[in-house]
C-alpha cells in the first residue's frame, strides 16, 4: 500500500508538520476527512492519484473530534499517519464501510518514527468498524460503549497504540471481534488492562505470529469478565518467538470468581503454550485442537497445551473434547486443595453439574524423555475419566505412566482417570446378562440405567471394559 504516486513527497511533508492538532467545536457538525482537509489547522492533507484516482489522506497532527460532533469515515480511501499522530474521536463515529479503507504509516521501512492510530472515546454509542485494514498503526478504545469490529485486518502494528494492535477498555465496555485477521503485530493481537472487565466475543478470527517483539505475552491477552468467549479461531505462533503463547484469560486483581470463560472450537499451533486460565473464573475449554505448543526453552517455565493456574482455589475448569498434541506438558493443573479441574467425570448422573464426558485426546506430550499427558500439581483430586491417553493400550497400568499425581509424589492430589474412553473387545451378550452386576455406559461415557437397551454400550466385566450389543 506504500507504492503511491508521491509517496516520498507526502512522507516528507508529514514528517515536517507539527503533531499539535485541532479539536472541533462540538456544535453538532458531521466531519469527514475531506472536510477536515479543508479546515484550517487540522493538519489533514488530501491527495488524489491522477493515474488511479485513489484518494489519500495524510494525518500529521493530533486532531480530536469533540463530543457533540460526529465523524463519518469515507469509503475506498487510504489514511497515512505521521510520526506520533493519534486521531481521537470523542463524538459518535461510523467506520462501517462497504468496500473498505486502509490506515497506514506515512513512512516506509523506518524504525525512527512511531505513528499511533485511532483512539475511540465515544460515550454516545458503540462504534462499528467494518472492512478496515490497519497496517503499522492500531486501534484503541477508551469508551464505556465499546466496539464492534468485523472483517478487519491488523498487520505489523508497532506497539505505540497500547498493549496490542487492538487494545480494549475501559472497565465494563463490551466488544465483538468477528471475522478479523491479526498478523505479525509487535505485541499481542488483542489485549486489555488487568483491572478492566470487558465482556468479549472473539469469533472466526485468524491470528498469526503476533508478539513479534517476543515479550512475555500471548497473542490473546485477556482479562475475565461476565462473559469472555473465544470461538472458532485459528491461532498460529512463530516458533522463533519463544515467549509468546496462544490464549490467556486472567483474573489477577481479585475480581469475583463468578466470571465465565468459554474457549471452544479453536485451532492453536506453534506457540509457547496453547491455553492458560489464571485465577478465579468458571472456565470451559472444549473441542479445541492444540498442536506443537512447545516452544518454551525451559519446560519448568511453560509449554503446556492447557494450563490451569489456580493457587487460591478460586477457579472451576471444565476441559472436554480437546485434542492436545506435541506440547511439553499436555495439561497442567497448578493449585491447592480447593482447586477444581474436571477433565472428565462419568461416574455421576448426566444431570450432575460435575458430569463431563471427557473426550480429550493426548498425543506425544512430554519433555526430558518422559511423556506427560496430565500433571496434577495441586492438592485436589482431579477427575479425568473418558479420555484417550498416549499409551499403546488404554489400561490402568499404562495410563499411569503418562499422568503425574499422588502415585508419583504423595504430596500431590490424585487423578481419577479410569475408565478411559477407548475400550477393548466386542461382545454379543444378551440383554438378560446386562441386567445384572454391571455398570454400563453409552458411547459418550454416560451411565445408562434403562432395562430396555438397544445399540452398543460399554460395560465393566471381569475388570475390563467391553463393548456390548
Amino acid at each position: 500500500m506504500k507504492a503511491f504516486f508521491m509517496m516520498c513527497l507526502l512522507a516528507a511533508a508529514a514528517q515536517q508538520m507539527s503533531a499539535e492538532g485541532m479539536k472541533t467545536a462540538g456544535d453538532g457538525t458531521t466531519y469527514t476527512l475531506d472536510l477536515l482537509s479543508q479546515t484550517e489547522g487540522s493538519g489533514v492533507e488530501k491527495h488524489v492519484d491522477e493515474n488511479y484516482g485513489q484518494v489519500i489522506y495524510i494525518l500529521s497532527a493530533n486532531d480530536t473530534i469533540a463530543a457533540g460532533d460526529k465523524f463519518v469515515m469515507e469509503d475506498n480511501v487510504s489514511v497515512l499517519f505521521g510520526d506520533n499522530v493519534t486521531f481521537v474521536i470523542e463524538g459518535e463515529a461510523d467506520f462501517g464501510l462497504e468496500n473498505g479503507a486502509t490506515f497506514d504509516s506515512a513512512f516506509e521501512g523506518t524504525s525512527l518514527v512511531r505513528p499511533v492510530g485511532i483512539m475511540m472515546k465515544n460515550e454516545q454509542s458503540q462504534t462499528v468498524f467494518r472492512n478496515c485494514t490497519f497496517n503499522y498503526v492500531g486501534l484503541r478504545n477508551m469508551s464505556a460503549k465499546g466496539l464492534k469490529v468485523d472483517n478487519c485486518a491488523f498487520n505489523y502494528n508497532n506497539g505505540a497504540i497500547g498493549q496490542a494492535a487492538l487494545t480494549i477498555g475501559t472497565d465494563g465496555a463490551p466488544f465483538e471481534v468477528t471475522n478479523c485477521t491479526f498478523s505479525h503485530n509487535a505485541k499481542a493481537a488483542i489485549a486489555g488492562a488487568a483491572n478492566y472487565r470487558n465482556p468479549l466475543l472473539i469469533e472466526n478470527c485468524i491470528f498469526q505470529a503476533n508478539g513479534q517483539a517476543n515479550g512475555n505475552t500471548p497473542q490473546l491477552n485477556l482479562t475475565v469478565a461476565d462473559n469472555v468467549v473465544v470461538r472458532g479461531c485459528t491461532i498460529v505462533g512463530d516458533p522463533e518467538k519463544t515467549m509468546v503463547g496462544g490464549i490467556v484469560v486472567a483474573n489477577l486483581v481479585g475480581f469475583t470468581d463468578e466470571m465465565n470463560t468459554l474457549i471452544e472450537n479453536n485451532t492453536i499451533t506453534d506457540g509457547r503454550f496453547g491455553i492458560a486460565t489464571y485465577m478465579g473464573q468458571h472456565a470451559v475449554i472444549r473441542n479445541n485442537e492444540l498442536k506443537d505448543n512447545c516452544h518454551e526453552v525451559n519446560p519448568m517455565n511453560g509449554g503446556s497445551g492447557i494450563n490451569v493456574y489456580d493457587p487460591y482455589g478460586k477457579q472451576k475448569a471444565f476441559i472436554t473434547g480437546n485434542h492436545i498434541e506435541g506440547s511439553l506438558w499436555g495439561v497442567t493443573i497448578v493449585g491447592n486443595m480447593n482447586t477444581y479441574a474436571n477433565l472428565g467425570r462419568i461416574d455421576v448422573e448426566p444431570t450432575s453439574e460435575d458430569y463431563n464426558p471427557g473426550g480429550n485426546v493426548f498425543v506425544n506430550n512430554g519433555n526430558g524423555g518422559q511423556l506427560y499427558d496430565l500433571y496434577n500439581n495441586s492438592l485436589s483430586t482431579v477427575y479425568a475419566q473418558g479420555n484417550t491417553w498416549n499409551v499403546s493400550e488404554q489400561t490402568e497400568e499404562l495410563i499411569e505412566s503418562v499422568i503425574f499425581h499422588s502415585y508419583d509424589s504423595p504430596s500431590l492430589g490424585t487423578v481419577v482417570f479410569m475408565p478411559p474412553k477407548e475400550t477393548t473387545g466386542i461382545s454379543n451378550l444378551d440383554d438378560t446378562t446386562l441386567r445384572f452386576g454391571n455398570n454400563f455406559y453409552d458411547l459418550q461415557g454416560r451411565r445408562y440405567h434403562s432395562e430396555h437397551r438397544k445399540g452398543l454400550f460399554v460395560i465393566s466385566k471381569n475388570g475390563k471394559k467391553m463393548l456390548v450389543k
